[in-house]
């Protein structure tokens, strides 16, 4: 089983919006299944990097296992020369430092593509100490080149931490009775 942990409120907007020109960047990132262009965040190039903070909802600490950030996007490459990157890092204990993201990825320009980080094993979230402090610092890395300031769209719909379920949770499957087991046999 695992733990999933979602935005839960805005912290800092920056130059992203939602899907509507509006504020409430997480509520258009946080549903269970992606619903694509229906609710996303979103910001344009114009030459220089953009970041928003989403506050995730809280989790307990988990047990041995990976933990991963999933998210799913699209973007546009109007110049055809060097389409923004995105970058999403996990920041803990309310300090603003991030424990550990993504680095800067390539996003479909095609169509909504959803992504896993890392690919294999587990995010270094050695350190974190209280998981309901847990952030999404999500950037949009200017395009390079030509394609600098083309004002291609990124857009994000959707976005969240995963996790193993809690550790010291002990089994889920009630006992059997000595007399049941008694029974059984005949």
């Amino acid at each position: 089983m695992v733990q999933t942990s979602r935005p839960s409120a805005d912290d800092t907007d920056g130059n992203w919006t939602d899907q509507a020109g509006g504020t409430s960047l997480y509520a258009a990132i946080d549903e269970a299944s992606a619903d694509d262009a229906t609710t996303f965040i979103q910001v344009t190039d114009t030459s220089s990097d953009e970041a928003c903070i989403v506050e995730l909802g809280n989790i307990s600490a988990p047990g041995a296992g990976n933990v991963t950030i999933k998210w799913k996007a699209i973007t546009s490459d109007n110049a055809t020369a060097g389409a923004p990157l995105l970058k999403i890092e996990l920041l803990s204990d309310g300090s603003g430092t991030a424990k550990d993201g993504t680095g800067n990825k390539t996003i479909s320009t095609s169509s909504w593509t959803a992504y896993s980080h890392p690919a294999s094993g587990s995010l270094d979230v050695s350190g974190v100490t209280d998981w309901t402090t847990l952030k999404f610092r999500i950037t949009m890395i200017a395009g390079s080149g030509g394609g600098m300031g083309a004002n291609d769209i990124m857009k994000v719909t959707q976005a969240y931490l995963e996790t193993p379920d809690a550790s010291g949770g002990g089994s889920s499957i009630a006992p059997i009775s000595m007399n049941h087991f008694r029974k059984m046999r005949g």
